[in-house]
């Protein structure tokens, strides 16, 4: 995966952070999120969503 570039938007209330990337298989995607979440749970999230759009969903 590889992040290809970020927004932040800030509003009165919160502050949210949306991620451009593109996956080791060239699929871009996005994913948007508060900023109450940690840089280890954006990681786990974004490599999450990378693995199920080149591979699709897998049983648990």
């Amino acid at each position: 995966m590889q992040i290809l570039n970020y927004n932040l938007e800030h509003d009165e209330f919160n502050e949210v952070v949306t991620i451009f990337a593109e996956t080791n298989k060239g699929a871009k995607f996005h994913f948007t999120f508060s900023d109450t979440h940690t840089l280890r749970e954006v990681k786990n999230k974004l490599l999450y969503l990378a693995n199920e759009i080149d591979n699709g969903p897998q049983d648990r």
